[in-house]
């Protein structure tokens, strides 16, 4: 099996295709439908040669930490700053989104990828060891990931599909709500500031359905728990001009809303798909706070050993 050897799952009421490469999802159908829920490149040699984080797996720690620092235990480590020389963001170019998962089991309802990080990968200690399951019941994706360690790290891994589901060119038909009431507002490297501040009110306020529009550009942390549940719970609805919608629940205690404002222009997409351009898609992105490390409040991203991190997100979808 190659990286992008296409693994298909499916139910009664749609499919979910998946890639090695980043374990990344690439295709979402409802029904006999041709249109494609998530944007990806036409040809898979295209991902291959620049690995990118659209549909991967991100991390070991996603989203972006201050000078890509990361002090454990008393010690410093470096990561790479893949981001204006400044940030490491989804943990730099070798991130998980860029490593060849392995098919550790595989149903036609199911897949598990397993992923192994040897320790210094990312600038980061630890032999990580992480796992990923897709699995489809009729009209709902779950995605199951853990991780272990065999040295104290940083964990934050994330899923990073970016959706479109009426097939315009851009997502300004879509409204979103997000089921928070506070947010992470950021400065002008887009890091968190340490400030925990209330959406209403703000331009952010999607506590109630909201269009998506391309000003403000959204790039934000919306706080959905202070710590990881047991269970999932609402996390967003994002429905497009069609009425095709997506409901997200998760055990994630936060949700990264990126509206795909530095989409890279893609020459051609898969037929009938939008382009993947600037606005193209919007990214739903379960996952720890971000800048955890330097923000003590924050729900905390280390993992020990003999600890288990686990993350549920469950993508319910609804046709018009």
């Amino acid at each position: 099996m190659t990286a992008n050897t296409p693994i298909t799952l499916k139910s009664n009421a749609m499919s979910a295709t998946v890639l090695p490469l980043g374990a990344a999802l690439v295709g979402l159908r409802l029904g006999a439908s041709p249109r494609n829920l998530v944007l990806e490149y036409a040809t898979p040699n295209a991902r291959s040669a620049k690995p990118t984080s659209a549909g991967a797996l991100v991390g070991p720690v996603a989203n972006r930490i201050r000078d890509g620092l990361a002090e454990i235990d008393g010690q410093t480590y470096q990561m790479p700053l893949n981001e204006n020389g400044q940030t490491s963001l989804h943990s730099g170019p070798d991130g998980l989104h860029a490593q060849l998962w392995q098919v550790a089991k595989q149903h036609p309802h199911a897949v598990t990828f397993t992923c192994t990080l040897p320790d210094g990968t990312n600038g980061l200690p630890g032999t990580r060891h992480f796992t990923a399951t897709y699995s489809i019941a009729e009209t709902t994706l779950t995605l199951h990931i853990t991780a272990t360690t065999d040295r104290t790290t940083p964990i934050n891994v994330a899923s990073h599909p970016y959706w479109n589901l009426d097939g315009a060119p851009d997502i300004t038909g879509h409204t979103l709500q997000v089921a928070a009431q506070s947010y992470l507002p950021t400065d002008a490297m887009n890091l968190p500031t340490g400030e925990i501040a209330p959406l209403h009110g703000t331009a952010f306020d999607f506590t109630t359905p909201r269009r998506l529009s391309r000003d403000p550009a959204l790039d934000l942390n919306f706080c959905l728990a202070h710590a990881p549940r047991a269970t999932p719970q609402p996390a967003a609805t994002l429905r497009g001009s069609d009425g095709t919608t997506l409901e997200i629940a998760t055990t994630a205690p936060g949700l990264q809303v990126y509206a795909g404002s530095n989409l890279m222009q893609a020459e051609t997409a898969l037929a009938g798909n939008p382009v993947l351009a600037p606005y193209a898609g919007v990214a739903l992105e379960p996952q720890l706070w971000p800048d955890a490390l330097f923000h003590k409040p924050f729900p905390a991203i280390l993992l020990r050993t003999g600890e288990t991190w686990e993350q549920t997100t469950l993508h319910r979808f609804t046709a018009p």
